[in-house]
């Protein structure tokens, strides 16, 4: 799960100087809000990536004389936020698991510090997890802040692992079955495809990520350490990414590995048995099965017993991303910063274009 020093300098790229974005055209863009982390795939080739993590700065009695302020602060609803990597280990960080976390204010917090990379005026195609973008309420809501939080022309909500599967134009075909199974921090989605067609029979929301393995592991070293260990701290020290240390020493990066390799395994047959549950033993109606999201690459090793053939995407945790700029491009093409988008191909998922304000409905 290591990253090479180049590839993870350009996925958490500083700040675009504020100039150079009010300069920048409005652009195409992929944007991957999850609960672990926040992806932003633009139309120039560039990728970012930061931990969704938010935590609230208290009110001091001077705060508002002015002065300098970190690239990684917001204010949203009044409240001053620290968004990123200096958010993880706060007692005030916000809890993002919950159903309707994109309703609060670290959400919408995210959204403004994901702003130093999008220009005004852009094309956004974002995503909710599938058990919640069937509410028609939910694709409305999420529509309405990122539009207006990000000053965005047009904005595109849809369902999650969706993007995955356009991410890779190899992977599609005009008729064959295609499954995809997108593990995140909080949710796994299951999704069929058949073409351009979404296959709602044998698709399928759950809320099982694997949030509970970095929190469990977190929690028993707060009891081995004697402080508390951020869940983050644990999915970073995991990626080869930091330590976590006690007393000036570093814990052991084996006992670590250890630990999330075990219950690695024991979400990877909870998410197999409702594999089985919805598509049958080894999904033989597939033509392939692909695998992807930020915990895909954790689990991997234990899903790949599905069956033969199954593919674990390239660069996984940005699938859904790059997904959201194809659809993005397929639908609005490169004039949708210069003029009024008007969808041209057929390679996007079946959604009601008709609407002024971009709103899909279900697919």
């Amino acid at each position: 799960m290591k990253e090479s020093k180049d590839d993870s300098k350009k996925r958490r790229r500083g700040r675009t100087d504020e100039t150079d974005l009010k300069k920048t055209p409005g652009q195409l863009i992929g944007l991957d809000i999850g609960y672990g982390f926040t992806k932003i795939v633009r139309e120039d080739g560039e990728c970012i990536r930061f931990p969704s993590a938010v935590a609230a700065i208290a009110p001091t009695a001077i705060e508002s004389y002015g002065g300098p302020t970190a690239d990684d602060e917001v204010v949203v609803e009044r409240v001053r936020c620290i968004v990123g990597d200096r958010a993880i280990g706060k007692s005030d960080r916000f809890t993002n698991l919950h159903n309707v976390w994109w309703t609060g204010t670290a959400y919408k917090a995210i959204i403004a510090h994901a702003t130093q990379w999008i220009p005004l005026q852009s094309t956004v195609v974002t995503g909710l997890p599938l058990h919640t973008f069937f509410a028609p309420e939910a694709r409305a809501i999420v529509h309405d802040i990122v539009k207006s939080g990000m000053k965005a022309k047009t904005v595109l909500v849809s369902p999650q692992g969706i993007g995955a599967y356009y991410s890779d134009p190899t992977i599609q075909h005009p008729t064959n079955k295609v499954a995809i199974v997108d593990v995140g921090t909080w949710t796994t989605e299951l999704i069929g495809m058949a073409g351009n067609d979404f296959l709602a029979h044998v698709s399928a929301g759950l809320v099982l990520g694997v949030s509970d393995i970095f929190a469990t592991v977190a929690q028993e070293l707060k009891e081995k350490l004697g402080r508390t260990v951020d869940p983050y701290e644990v999915e970073r020290a995991a990626r080869g990414e930091g330590d976590i240390r006690a007393q000036g020493r570093a814990y052991p990066h084996t006992a670590i590995d250890e630990r999330i390799a075990q219950l690695a395994k024991e979400r990877a047959s909870q998410i197999l048995t409702k594999m089985t549950d919805l598509w049958g033993p080894h999904g033989a109606d597939f033509e392939t099965i692909l695998f992807c999201g930020g915990g895909a690459q954790l689990l991997f090793p234990y899903l790949k017993t599905y069956r033969e053939g199954v593919v674990l995407l390239k660069d996984a945790q940005f699938a859904n991303a790059r997904g959201f700029l194809q659809i993005a491009d397929n639908l609005y093409g490169t004039e949708a910063r210069d003029a009024t988008a008007h969808p041209t191909s057929n390679q996007a998922p079946t959604m009601d274009q008709s609407s002024d304000d971009s709103r899909p409905i279900a697919v």
